[in-house]
């Protein structure tokens, strides 16, 4: 993944205080691109383009942002043609892309989800919305770089008990590898040294429908007479 941006993980904990995501902001508007960065400044790293192009530039790059708000109309490239070429490109498209526009009818926004944008907000963006929005995308970002963490660990490990466990869980998934270390174990045990009763032994255990109905034999119930 070209420029897979990584929070600092710590046994499986992000710990926030050690990282600014970087948040790519592309709008052409001087009165937006204030109110953008007055909201999102504090927590993030800001990376403010004024066309389509600019930033489909900036997504190439290997220390590209993860996360993106696109004005839908600007110079150069569109917002929905930036989210086409992200989705396009197998290397970026875990990037989380949020539209921005005036545009607010429900084929607009559909329009914009089908592009490629994960989340969709109109102008003029409410500041709590705004970055409860943004929120949303850092958590998923989060969860992805967790989850790819977690995978690579796994990965890093050897034998079978790593290899049939689950990356977050631990827990064991392969059942194939768990009965055939369980035969291993029984067929290595020295069972011509087994007493009756041993771990190893298995008894035969009484046919109920073999024995006799009646312990007791007709002579002795009935004796010639």
């Amino acid at each position: 993944m070209v420029g897979a941006w990584r929070p600092a993980i710590i046994d499986g904990a992000i710990k926030k205080s050690e990282y600014r995501m970087k948040l790519l902001i592309a709008e052409d508007d001087d009165f937006f691109q204030k109110i953008l960065q007055q909201v999102l400044g504090t927590g993030h790293e800001i990376i403010m383009v004024n066309s389509g192009d600019e930033a489909w530039a900036v997504l190439q790059r290997a220390d590209a942002p993860q996360l993106a708000i696109l004005d839908w109309v600007m110079p150069g490239l569109s917002g929905p043609q930036v989210c086409r070429n992200v989705r396009a490109c197998p290397a970026l498209s875990s990037m989380y892309l949020i539209i921005l526009t005036a545009k607010n009818s429900e084929a607009d926004i559909v329009s914009g989800l089908r592009a490629g944008a994960d989340d969709y907000i109109t102008k003029p963006p409410l500041p709590a919305e705004l970055q409860a929005r943004v929120r949303v995308g850092e958590r998923v970002l989060e969860l992805q770089a967790a989850l790819e963490e977690q995978s690579e660990r796994a990965q890093r490990g050897s034998g079978p008990a790593n290899a049939a466990s689950d990356p977050l869980t631990g827990c064991p998934t392969n059942r194939r590898v768990l009965s055939q270390e369980h035969i291993r174990r029984i067929e290595s045990c020295p069972r011509q040294h087994c007493e009756p009763g041993d771990c190893c032994s298995s008894p035969e255990e009484p046919n109920p429908f073999e024995q006799p109905l009646f312990t007791t034999s007709m002579e002795n119930r009935h004796p010639r007479r």
